[in-house]
């Protein structure tokens, strides 16, 4: 670390934190010799990054960020397992990653996942890789996002919950069961809106995928169908049967610990703007 902070010791913070490709942490950061940085790795002032955790390259974490302290557990007052951070991640001032809450547990983060202000990540959370927490995003203990989901302002996640790829919680909302992909949901419990269709656009799936992902939503959230029905339907064609999309929503609802609700607002599947 002291080798980074001469490198910078007479460059400007804009310089060293916005525009230099190097290592660098600011004086006024709190980093453990427990943490283990890849390259180019950004630090900024007041931030704090303590206990057993590694980062990956190119990650920025914004000044009062913090990382790595105790999981919010009444009794326990240290950090505890590891946490792990993939590669270009950013975390955004007032951000929080906590520790696990046992010593062999684990809290993980992938690449490119952006939290914004004072977004927070419980203990023993899984973020996969491109997940987005906009403002103020509370992820409790123990909650699994896939890949390419986002939570925004606001929203709230209950322990162990599960929240499926390219899917949307909106604002102000909140979940006790488990989100299938594809989808936005929004409401206190969240209900499923629709399909995130600029999402899955931005993603690249095209015409005959998104209407597929229609076709099956529709079935299992305005139909009511059982996943024993939902199967039936897609096995009876081979547009559904053969798109590898259609399966993990279906898989997703078999896998689910939590239970899937299948409460829906009246305009469903119309087409809701995620911002």
């Amino acid at each position: 670390m002291a080798q980074h902070l001469d490198t910078y010791a007479k460059a400007s913070f804009q310089e060293a934190f916005f525009i230099s490709p190097d290592t660098y942490i600011h004086p006024t950061a709190i980093v453990d010799t427990t943490v283990q940085l890849g390259s180019g790795v950004k630090i900024g002032p007041h931030a704090i990054v303590t206990g057993n955790v590694t980062i990956g390259n190119n990650t920025i974490i914004y000044p009062y960020a913090s990382i790595g302290l105790p999981a919010q557990v009444i009794g326990i007052k240290k950090s505890l397992g590891s946490i792990t951070i993939g590669q270009e991640c950013q975390f955004r001032e007032f951000s929080t990653v906590h520790a696990s809450r046992t010593a062999e547990g684990f809290t993980t983060i992938g690449d490119f996942c952006y939290l914004m202000n004072y977004a927070h990540v419980g203990h023993d959370a899984t973020l996969e890789h491109h997940v987005t927490l906009t403002n103020n995003a509370m992820l409790a203990g123990h909650t699994y996002v896939e890949h390419h989901a986002l939570i925004m302002a606001a929203a709230a996640t209950h322990q162990f919950t599960r929240i499926g790829s390219y899917s949307a919680l909106a604002p102000f909302s909140g979940i006790r069961q488990d989100l299938p992909p594809f989808g936005i949901y929004t409401g206190k419990p969240a209900q499923f809106s629709g399909l995130n269709l600029i999402g899955l656009r931005r993603a690249g799936f095209n015409a005959q995928n998104i209407q597929n992902i229609k076709r099956i939503t529709s079935a299992f959230y305005q139909n009511k169908k059982l996943t024993t029905q939902l199967k039936e339907l897609i096995a009876a064609e081979d547009t559904l049967r053969n798109d590898p999309l259609v399966q993990q929503f279906v898989s997703f609802i078999e896998s689910s610990n939590r239970g899937v609700s299948r409460s829906s607002l009246n305009d469903a599947h119309e087409e809701v703007k995620v911002f």
